[in-house]
């Protein structure tokens, strides 16, 4: 049985105009080390990029997707989800965009003020989409937080409908090394202590797949 995993990885911009945009630190090695992962356990992966400089080598068994803005890494999930058995939405992504992007650079001297005020709205919410989408595939999300971590990652994993959701210090980010606490649909959590980011990804890889062994014969 081969499993397919696809998996959202990096950041996203979310340009105000042609030259800057709205964005973070994701450094998108998360997404590179579970890719590695799931094709050393001989899965199939379809691994969706935000912009970083972490290079995702394509081959027969890995498509990679470019794309630059959550409303692209949408788009990308809704045409290769129906290929997928587990998603692992890793990617940073942005929760707002501008209203309205400049067609030029803005400049200073056309504002008139020492400040500019920036019109925000949300951006789509993907694994949301995933999770009420997901018929038996498993749903695996990330949670980012500085504070309260494991409560507001309980209540991610319930509200998007989440199997299993890794959760983690603001730390993390661009970091060599991550320690995230595994939580369970079932409230079962599993701390990783202080490890490489390839060894968070076989945890991650590991459990999805027993997850997904576990719905497959439902």
């Amino acid at each position: 049985m081969t499993v397919t995993i696809l998996i959202t990885s990096g950041p996203t911009r979310e340009y105000i105009d042609p030259v800057r945009f709205i964005s973070n630190a994701s450094s998108g090695k998360m997404g590179k080390a579970l890719v590695q992962e799931a094709l050393k356990q001989n899965c199939k992966v379809i691994a969706v990029k935000g912009p970083s400089d972490i290079d995702i080598p394509e081959n027969k068994n890995c498509k990679v997707i470019n794309v630059i803005s959550a409303k692209e890494m949408l788009s990308a999930v809704k045409q290769n989800l129906k290929s997928a058995d587990i998603f692992i939405g890793a990617a940073a992504v942005s929760d707002y965009r501008p209203v309205s992007v400049a067609k030029n650079k803005i400049k200073k001297k056309d504002i008139g003020s020492d400040t500019i005020n920036l019109k925000l709205i949300k951006n789509p919410d993907i694994i949301k989409y995933v999770g009420n989408h997901k018929n038996k595939k498993v749903v695996v999300g990330f949670a980012l937080e500085t504070k309260n971590l494991l409560s507001y990652a309980k209540t991610k994993l319930k509200e998007k409908q989440l199997d299993m959701i890794v959760a983690n210090g603001a730390n993390t980010i661009s970091s060599e090394k991550s320690s995230p606490v595994l939580i369970f649909k079932d409230g079962s959590v599993k701390k990783i202590k202080l490890v490489s980011k390839e060894k968070v990804a076989k945890e991650i890889i590991n459990e999805s797949i027993g997850i997904y062994k576990t719905v497959k014969t439902r």
